[in-house]
């Protein structure tokens, strides 16, 4: 075992140790992949954040797992909600006697704070876009009206938030199960503006509490004492970021850790099979991107002759993890799913189109970037030896700590990424919306009116086969004309549970909720 999986190692030992007034058996474990990019919910935009803020912070609404699967919207933190006739205008009646982690009581004020603040530009919010249906939202964000209450976003008394669109959305509903909509205290913020998120300071109003963070190391839960709800018997939470795959199996069969997923696929082939490896659905697609905005990945062509160059069937083989080969960025199971859509592998046509962008793959060289994951080392590696043989270009991996990563892609400073889109909510528009020319985490930089044109018209049409349809025009757009990117696979959420832990469910938008889960011997 290396010197860093020792650490981590022994550290987990006294920590546990340490924990005086809770009992090992009372302490539920996790991995963390890394540190969370931020704990500011209105900022968060990473896997890495999923499974902190929906077990720090609930919203307006949530989910709940229909026996056939599907997610229904029921009522969290908003007893009711009342649409209005024209569909344009939602109202929200908060629970009462709901109180955040510090005994003050919560108020449609602390939503209307939130929401305005993740639509001011200076939060630098990846999510902003998901409000921009709101009345006067995108104008807000863009500086165009700065006048908040021309917005439609309004605490109308302390148990009644209103919230107006500017035409009927489809899908709005699911926006409020989302964490960067969740409720924020004003006063927690502007009195430690840039560490309201750290232990001690922040407050909640979820299950739990943030009750320690060292970094690279362990976050620790606490039971929120003024939480409303029911809990398991979970007296405490530990996420141990755990970066390596075989240190984190290691510690999940020495004890140490109770729940983990993003299982090597080294260890996926000697673990199948057994009984405490559980398959739950996911929607989520993992993808090859071009940056657009950067040459030589400006040239469509080369996208066309790349994305032809890829013999994706080989991806299961590849990861060994129970993964699909996709062809339409809108997963299985989803509305305007596609079977049949995009590029086929084509080696010929894919030298013809690499002729025809006037890039000569000899004086050619691409770099792809990816995070030093397993997986996407594995994928870069197999598109790497993909593009040599069959069309002679040299491609060099940058491969970074999930950190760094997230900032490079970002700043856009590679033509080629690898990455994945799981599901913020049940609905194509969260597939396709990333890619509009707005979306703060359109990370191709791809700007196309027609597609934005589509799309959007998409979030207003309540008839469902008209409304398929526009994805499927989009996505012919995305994946075929300008080839901005590549789907690659599917694949379910493999995870490892330990026998003592109860009720845990894992819903298809990669969702845990520890108030659920009840520990046994």
């Amino acid at each position: 075992m290396a010197m860093r999986s020792v650490f981590i190692f022994l550290s987990t030992l006294l920590f546990l140790g340490a924990a005086e007034t809770v009992s090992a058996s009372d302490v539920f474990s996790f991995r963390l992949l890394s540190d969370p990019a931020t704990l500011d919910w209105n900022r968060a935009h990473t896997p890495i954040e999923n499974y902190l803020m929906i077990n720090l912070m609930e919203g307006l609404v949530t989910y709940e797992t229909a026996k056939d699967g599907s997610l229904k919207v029921v009522p969290a933190l908003a007893e009711s909600w009342k649409m209005s006739a024209d569909g344009k205008t939602y109202t929200f009646k908060l629970r009462p006697g709901v109180k955040w982690s510090d005994g003050v009581a919560l108020k449609a004020a602390d939503f209307e704070y939130s929401w305005k603040r993740l639509l001011t530009a200076s939060t630098a919010a990846s999510y902003a876009y998901l409000l921009f249906e709101v009345q006067g939202a995108e104008d807000y964000f863009k500086g165009i009206n700065k006048d908040w209450s021309t917005v439609g976003i309004k605490a109308i008394d302390d148990s009644t938030l209103q919230i107006k669109l500017k035409q009927p959305v489809a899908y709005f509903i699911h926006i409020p199960t989302f964490w960067v909509t969740f409720p924020l205290r004003k006063d927690v913020v502007e009195k430690n503006p840039t560490s309201w998120t750290r232990p001690g300071k922040m407050v909640t109003v979820g299950p739990y509490v943030l009750s320690a963070y060292e970094i690279d190391s362990k976050i620790v839960l606490d039971p929120n004492p003024h939480y409303y709800g029911k809990r398991g018997n979970v007296k405490q939470a530990v996420g141990l970021i755990v970066k390596e795959d075989t240190t984190a199996l290691s510690l999940y069969e020495s004890g140490k850790i109770d729940f983990m997923t993003d299982i090597s696929a080294t260890d996926l082939s000697r673990l199948k099979g057994r009984a405490d490896l559980k398959t739950f659905p996911y929607f989520k697609t993992g993808y090859f991107g071009f940056t657009a905005l950067k040459d030589p990945a400006s040239n469509v062509k080369l996208r066309r002759a790349i994305s032809m160059a890829i013999d994706r069937k080989k991806i299961e083989q590849v990861l060994k993890g129970s993964q699909q080969t996709a062809t339409s960025f809108i997963p299985p199971r989803m509305m305007s799913y596609q079977a049949n859509v995009g590029l086929k592998f084509d080696p010929a046509q894919a030298k013809a189109e690499l002729k025809a962008s006037g890039i000569n793959p000899s004086t050619t060289s691409l770099e792809i970037l990816c995070s030093n994951w397993e997986k996407p080392v594995k994928i870069a590696q197999f598109i790497q030896a993909e593009l040599k043989t069959n069309l002679g270009l040299n491609v060099q991996i940058q491969a970074f700590d999930h950190k760094t990563f997230r900032s490079q892609l970002d700043l856009k400073s590679y033509p080629l990424f690898i990455n994945s889109w799981s599901a913020d909510y049940p609905d194509p528009d969260n597939f396709m919306s990333i890619w509009l020319s707005m979306a703060g985490n359109n990370w191709a930089g791809w700007k196309d009116k027609r597609y934005d044109e589509k799309v959007l018209k998409a979030r207003t049409e309540l008839n469902v086969k008209a409304r398929a349809k526009l994805y499927a025009d989009a996505q012919k757009l995305l994946l075929e004309d300008e080839a901005v990117i590549l789907p690659l696979y599917y694949e379910p959420n493999l995870a490892l549970v330990k026998p003592r832990v109860k009720n845990l469910e894992l819903n298809p938008l990669n969702y845990f909720y520890i108030k659920k889960v009840n520990l046994g011997n």
